[in-house]
């Protein structure tokens, strides 16, 4: 997991019904193991930074109001490699 510190990624946003909404961009900058995220469930989560959306005029939101940054599931995050293409890509 502490790999991805320091990676540029794009994060997979979904609604609570689990459907895909977008995608934005960011790099992350901490990580924690097995997190409960509600009773009984547990994640891995990243802590993402300088989030960019694909509207430079909508900054990204995280549930408390703090704007650019948040934690994900990393489950839902795909690493940028700029010397590898996104090829086949979900």
């Amino acid at each position: 997991m502490y790999h991805l510190i320091g990676k540029q990624v794009l994060v997979h946003l979904y609604s609570h019904q689990g459907i895909s909404v977008g995608t934005v961009r960011g790099r992350v900058a901490d990580v924690a193991a097995a997190v409960e995220v509600a009773p009984g469930m547990k994640k891995d989560l990243a802590y993402v930074v300088d989030i960019t959306t694909d509207d430079p005029e909508t900054p990204y939101k995280n549930s408390a109001g703090g704007e650019n940054e948040s934690w994900f599931a990393i489950q839902d995050i795909e690493v940028i490699e700029d010397d590898k293409p996104r090829l086949f890509v979900n």
